[in-house]
């Protein structure tokens, strides 16, 4: 092995071992492979199985311009067919080659002959293609091909994590986008409801309400009373309906922020007193729409499930910011429950994990039969940050 390989070698173990993404690491092998050999230029694709194409991923100047722009179908080109085969390609005049297709945005008419190596496991699918090229024909490539060829085993496995990492953030990054959009369907739909309440039931539980007390002075002493105890009940579905079509958690949230939501919709339960303890600073701007509404329905959820099924008039709802998160707790007093026995989708604790994981935080429950409940929701002011 000469100097100048054992210097190749070093330089590499140096550039994978940095936390390079996958563009970093191509290109600078790219460039490390050039100096090696004395070529031109050299191109790195990276291989998608899944769609039968390539990809160009590194290159040296002035082609580094194009990197992520171009594309070719698995089998396309000399570049493909060694992405297909799995076999090298020594190619001394590229032009004679009838596996070659000119691609003008990497300048193929400057460059003549090629070397091209697939990166690849023994036994496993190639997951890239070195690509160099020379400006002049070169009848005998060998010893500069066995060097590419080391390069190629030298960095397969740094450029599998890499590509994987590279995916994995993409994937998560969908992930977001489709938990985003997720939240604003589900508000949208909230929504729509609301509307057909205020419209539909609420319109028809007033009529019934008057038609009752109208009733009741037709009829005899034996039967006001029960009309009058139906009246009441249909007034409480009434004032239910309405405070459901308020929402005043959304509407101050829109209008004045985080911390007045949730002293809004402490308000917002005429049958609980809630004792309300919020800290929230500046900060909590970081804290986008979506995040901030959904947070406030995790919150009403708990709320809810005080007035349900805690059978106490009195919660606890406190709200601080620890570090980069928002953490609210909810808790009460009451009777509590054996979460372990808690039939599937009943007090919407499903619904509120689910919420939670979207949001990218975490929510725990903590109770206890006889000694009340507490709810504790953690959501990061701002999401991870995502590769696009």
């Amino acid at each position: 092995m000469s100097v100048a390989e054992l210097t190749l070698y070093r330089r590499l173990a140096e550039l994978l071992a940095a936390p390079l993404d996958v563009g970093e690491v191509a290109s600078r092998t790219a460039e490390l492979v050039v100096e090696a050999v004395g070529a031109s230029v050299c191109f790195v694709h990276a291989v998608d199985h899944e769609r039968n194409r390539l990809t160009l991923i590194g290159a040296t100047p002035p082609f580094d311009r194009v990197v992520g722009r171009i594309q070719l179908g698995l089998g396309d080109g000399i570049a493909g067919w060694v992405a297909q085969t799995g076999e090298s390609a020594i190619v001394p005049d590229k032009w004679s080659d009838h596996r070659y297709r000119y691609i003008p945005e990497l300048g193929g008419e400057h460059f003549t002959s090629l070397v091209s190596v697939p990166l690849s496991r023994e036994g496993s699918p190639t997951i890239g293609v070195l690509n160099v090229h020379w400006r002049d024909e070169i009848a005998n490539l060998d010893e500069e091909a066995a060097v590419i060829q080391s390069v190629g085993r030298f960095l397969v496995s740094a450029l599998e994590h890499a590509l994987l990492a590279d995916r994995l953030a993409a994937s998560e990054a969908a992930l977001e986008r489709f938990a985003t959009e997720l939240i604003r369907a589900q508000e949208a739909e909230r929504r729509r409801v609301q509307l057909d309440l205020h419209d539909g039931v609420a319109q028809s539980l007033h009529a019934a309400s008057y038609r009752l007390e109208g009733l009741r002075h037709r009829v005899g002493p034996e039967l006001q009373s029960e009309l009058a105890a139906v009246r009441d009940l249909v007034r409480a579905a009434t004032d239910e309906v309405n405070r459901i079509v308020r929402d005043p958690g959304r509407q101050v949230l829109e209008d004045f922020g985080l911390p007045e939501a949730l002293q809004a919709l402490a308000r917002s339960f005429p049958s609980l007193e809630v004792h309300l303890d919020v800290e929230l600073d500046d900060a909590t701007v970081l804290l986008e729409p979506e995040r901030s509404l959904a947070l406030v329905r995790i919150c009403q959820e708990a709320l809810n499930n005080v007035v349900n099924h805690a059978g106490v008039a009195e919660a606890e709802l406190r709200a601080r910011k620890i570090g980069e998160s928002v953490v609210v707790t909810v808790r009460d007093r009451g009777q509590g429950f054996d979460e372990t026995c808690v039939p599937p989708g009943r007090l919407g604790l499903a619904g509120m994990r689910e919420r939670a994981r979207l949001l990218g935080g975490t929510l725990k429950i903590f109770t206890r039969e006889d000694e009340g409940t507490l709810v504790r929701l953690s959501v990061p002011l701002a999401p991870p940050r995502r590769a696009e």
